[in-house]
């Protein structure tokens, strides 16, 4: 009876769905970025530092070092063998990083312009492009498939639970067309056509305690701009942010699972939002990076992120 007691108490509680407005903070000891995606490794953040021209890693509560040097890191991403996947803009390919350090190329040829990257459980390697390089894929030594429709400004990916979705944020300047698409993945990772998961301007984020919007917009448009940062966490919430066209405030949305309702929102985040990532020790906090010069941001939420 004890040692089931102490392994009672010692078990996370389980995963609760976001509600209402959390704060998320600076992360004490972070510097200026202007930094994109980011990926927890090895029991550490890795984010991908474009001004700093390096990767970097953040070690909870406050320690920053440089992992190494990279030209225009973009996006990241860990694999089901444990590499870290990192998208680089120049030159434009797909690379994995083994823990040893040893860096081998996923793809060179046909990339668009890669940023963010997901690696599907079956080892399939997707990543967006933007301003029109489309939402692309890779088998590691295989051949780039381009994916249809080719979408526009596509930017932040993400893979539902289960991994039978990809989820892939377009930040189109037409405000019409700012949306969430959803690729449907067979088992070992091929997709079929995307479709409209939800556009923004559909959404309107009725959240309890949220303050007025600034410009009095109903829509969540206003709140998360074009669209740019997404994640997803373990109970199928879609997490979107944003870069430009604040005019009711900043804030990360949580969208519910079905794609219909603002579930929650995440205030106290940097103007332009480009990266979200989940982490810690229980894969519970959000982490956001800032698309300008801005400081690593956290907030600790009721659901562990996708994988966990």
């Amino acid at each position: 009876m004890f040692p089931t007691l102490l392994l009672a108490l010692a078990a996370p509680p389980p995963d609760a769905a976001p509600a209402g407005v959390y704060a998320a903070e600076e992360v004490p000891g972070s510097p200026k970025m202007a930094a994109s995606g980011m990926v927890w490794w090895k029991d550490r953040l890795v984010i991908a530092d474009r001004g700093g021209k390096r990767l970097v890693t953040f070690t909870p509560p406050d320690t920053f070092e440089t992992l190494r040097e990279v030209p225009v890191p973009v996006g990241l991403a860990v694999d089901p063998d444990g590499n870290l996947v990192l998208t680089e803009k120049e030159p434009p390919r797909v690379v994995r990083i083994k823990p040893d350090g040893k860096t081998d190329v996923v793809a060179d040829k046909n990339t668009g312009a890669p940023h963010f990257v997901t690696v599907h459980k079956s080892g399939r390697v997707f990543w967006s492009g933007f301003p029109d390089g489309g939402t692309r894929s890779a088998v590691p030594g295989g051949e780039v498939e381009v994916h249809k429709p080719r979408i526009g400004h596509t930017y932040g990916v993400g893979l539902s639970p289960k991994h039978d979705f990809l989820y892939v944020a377009s930040k189109l300047p037409n405000a019409d067309g700012r949306a969430v698409w959803r690729f449907p993945l067979a088992a070992d990772g091929k997709a079929g056509d995307g479709e409209v998961f939800f556009k923004v301007k559909d959404l309107k984020p009725d959240v309890p305690k949220l303050p007025a919007a600034k410009d009095g917009g109903e829509t969540l448009l206003g709140w998360v701009g074009r669209l740019q940062g997404l994640a997803v966490d373990r109970l199928g919430h879609v997490y979107i942010a944003g870069a430009e066209s604040h005019t009711s405030g900043e804030a990360v949305a949580v969208i519910s699972p079905d794609g219909k309702k603002v579930a929650a929102m995440v205030l106290g985040v940097p103007r332009n939002v480009s990266g979200l990532a989940f982490g810690g020790k229980d894969g519970r906090t959000l982490y956001v990076t800032g698309a300008g010069e801005y400081r690593l941001h956290q907030v600790k939420l009721p659901a562990a992120g996708a994988g966990w």
